[in-house]
């Protein structure tokens, strides 16, 4: 959840219903997102071509991990190529505690698989773009009605719920995001996977040894590994559906290439 204000201004929140190209177009007329592309593309450049990838992004993936407040960006050529690490941000600050985010007000930053359905070149916090909670899991999960909303990644440092950035990192951020988008037809969506931590066994010893008697977190925690787990091993993105009970189902698929 986010208190913030926007600016009433014609397409003052650009969903993502533009064609190909344009949504790069019409996001470069706002003096914003310029700025973050005259001082974020070289550094950009440099780090994808450091990860021998092609630039600008055509693929792009976010991790982001809450225990130690790091945001992984991930890309690759392809859909059928494995993904690099290009780059890994701070977190300024995050509220709540580890774990899902059930409600609104409950100052949780969420925990699951999301995805980028709306960027704001408006906002109140300079930039910023919206994760797609709350999904089908949240809603199975959480309190009904009253699940919360307006989780985004943004500048400034003020934040309940959502995942602020210094304001170079949200140019570079989002700068990156819009040429992947506009690279991509209208019904692609960026993923974001938030976790509570990075989930090795170091870290599971930490999380048992704080939670070990909320079951309910732990299963959830458990659950969230299986998608942790594929993208160690397959260095792609967890294709996931949910089940009738909220829970993730990961669907292995073959690679090609």
């Amino acid at each position: 959840m986010r208190f913030f204000s926007l600016l009433v201004v014609t397409f003052s929140i650009v969903k993502l219903v533009a064609q190909p190209q344009v949504l790069t177009e019409q996001q470069l007329g706002n003096q914003r997102v310029w700025n973050a592309r005259i001082s974020s593309d070289e550094n950009l450049k440099k780090a994808f071509l450091a990860a021998n990838l092609q630039y600008p992004p055509k693929f792009v993936y976010w991790r982001a991990f809450k225990k130690e407040q790091q945001m992984e960006l991930w890309a690759a050529d392809s859909a059928h190529h494995r993904y690099k690490l290009v780059k890994t941000y701070y977190i300024v600050r995050l509220s709540g505690s580890l774990g899902p985010k059930r409600c609104e007000g409950d100052y949780q930053v969420p925990e699951g698989y999301y995805n980028i359905n709306q960027y704001n070149p408006y906002s109140s916090f300079y930039l910023s773009f919206k994760v797609s909670y709350p999904n089908k899991s949240d809603s199975i999960l959480g309190k009904k009605g009253n699940y919360g909303g307006e989780i985004f990644v943004h500048g400034d440092s003020l934040t309940i719920g959502c995942m602020p950035m210094s304001t170079d990192v949200i140019k570079e951020l989002y700068w990156c995001n819009i040429q992947a988008q506009g690279n991509r037809d209208t019904n692609y969506h960026i993923p974001i996977h938030i976790y509570p931590c990075k989930m090795t066994a170091a870290n599971w010893y930490y999380l048992k040894s704080f939670y070990k008697y909320d079951q309910t977190r732990m299963d959830f925690w458990k659950n969230l590994q299986e998608g942790y787990n594929y993208f160690e091993l397959m260095r792609s993105p967890p294709y996931t559906r949910v089940d009738e009970k909220g829970k993730y189902l990961v669907k292995y698929k073959t690679r090609k290439g």
